[in-house]
């Protein structure tokens, strides 16, 4: 697990263009959490979505919230499952169907129970481990990262659809371009190694989009045995809320991590 960049190049990007200039330590210390947890074969552009996703959903504190209001006016509200996280977990079926998963990933002990205790979903590593499965497995609606993103496709303005609807899917899916801007400034790839820096210590500048062979999903994402792991059950969880290319030696390991992934899902 965890991203394979040049952090500071990233938070550098990540500061001018999305930030106004300015990160406080909270913002940082989220988007290493992030970072930490993100599947080191998540490919840079589904990364980049989930890290819009978060700047969206968190209003930009990179920080596990709760929803505004408690629920206030929903059927859930007096519950007390309302929205927390990175990404809003609602209603306490869904904070079980959570607790099942996380257990199964180990992300969770054998006494930490979502439902007993749904502040659980505010811990930085939880509230992580339900972003990243939550959207490669399909959680919330159904719909997945690869099923916008890898093989050639990149379609952030559809891909809100794995979280809510069409709700600010333009707004998101530019973020989202920064976010794989910075990312790729920073060297970000599937393949651990150094990322790349230029000779002044700066970030190299981002190359042009590479249009297929830079994606990996669902199969390298699960702490078990991807092809015996059973994805979580979909359901709506929610309330509202491109790969640096580096070099010829790194696309082309980086095309055969993709033609390995896609003949195991046809197998």
């Amino acid at each position: 697990m965890a991203a394979s960049l040049n952090r500071a190049a990233f938070y550098a990007a990540v500061r001018a263009s999305l930030f106004g200039g300015r990160l406080t330590a909270s913002q940082v210390a989220g988007m290493d959490a992030i970072l930490d947890a993100a599947p080191s074969l998540l490919g840079t552009t589904s990364l980049g979505y989930s890290l819009a996703t978060t700047f969206h959903e968190t209003a930009r504190t990179m920080q596990p919230i709760e929803e505004y209001g408690r629920g206030k006016g929903r059927a859930y509200g007096p519950t007390g499952f309302w929205g927390r996280g990175f990404v809003q977990l609602t209603w306490e079926t869904n904070y079980a169907k959570a607790t099942a998963r996380l257990r199964q990933l180990g992300y969770l002990r054998a006494d930490e129970d979502l439902v007993k205790t749904p502040k659980l979903a505010m811990r930085l590593d939880v509230a992580a481990a339900i972003l990243f499965y939550g959207m490669v497995e399909g959680w919330f609606t159904g719909k997945k990262l690869s099923d916008y993103f890898g093989g050639g496709r990149y379609e952030p303005v559809g891909a809100r659809r794995i979280i809510n609807g069409t709700d600010k899917d333009d707004l998101i899916a530019g973020q989202c371009g920064l976010f794989v801007d910075a990312l790729r400034a920073a060297g970000h790839s599937v393949i651990p190694g150094t990322p790349q820096v230029s000779s002044s210590g700066s970030a190299a500048s981002s190359p042009p989009l590479s249009p297929k062979g830079e994606e990996l999903s669902a199969l390298a994402l699960t702490k078990a045995d991807p092809l015996n792991t059973k994805p979580a059950p979909t359901g709506g969880l929610l309330r509202s809320g491109v790969q640096a290319t580096g070099g010829a030696v790194r696309s082309g390991l980086t095309g055969l991590y993709d033609l390995i992934h896609t003949s195991f899902r046809k197998a």
